[in-house]
């Protein structure tokens, strides 16, 4: 929703500006309906109408075990520290709180740039709820 309010105020904004100076008037209104067409704040996954959150944090490379375990399906409590002394790895979550789900990627840092370190897993119940209150 916040995504169309935007996308709305900047084809307003452009309209308005119209008057004033037609030439950037115009570029400010064909900015908001390009992101009118290509800015999303949420996502959904392919036959599944539960609206999703994306949430990407850089954690400290001493998370990575805890973390790995707990997406494969292991009972360890996922460490999230965000506060980065020397490695870091990169979660990816597309969560919905209230719907309990939760879709994590893991990625390690190496030669600079990201390397997916698994697959995308998908979290429901109390393991989503778990990572999704260490991520909020």
């Amino acid at each position: 929703m916040k995504d169309l309010i935007i996308s709305t105020i900047m084809v307003a904004a452009g309209a308005g500006l119209y008057f004033v100076n037609a030439g950037l008037g115009i570029l400010v209104g064909v900015c908001g309906l390009l992101m009118l067409i290509f800015y999303k704040a949420a996502y959904k996954r392919e036959g599944d109408d539960t609206v999703l959150r994306k949430s990407a944090l850089d954690i400290s490379h001493s998370c990575r075990d805890s973390l790995k375990e707990f997406l494969d399906g292991k009972e360890v409590e996922p460490g999230v520290n965000t506060s980065v002394n020397g490695g870091v790895i990169r979660l990816e979550v597309y969560h919905n709180a209230a719907a309990s789900v939760a879709y994590a990627q893991l990625f390690d840092f190496s030669n600079y740039t990201y390397v997916q370190a698994t697959e995308i897993v998908e979290l429901r119940g109390k393991r989503a709820e778990s990572l999704i209150r260490k991520i909020a």
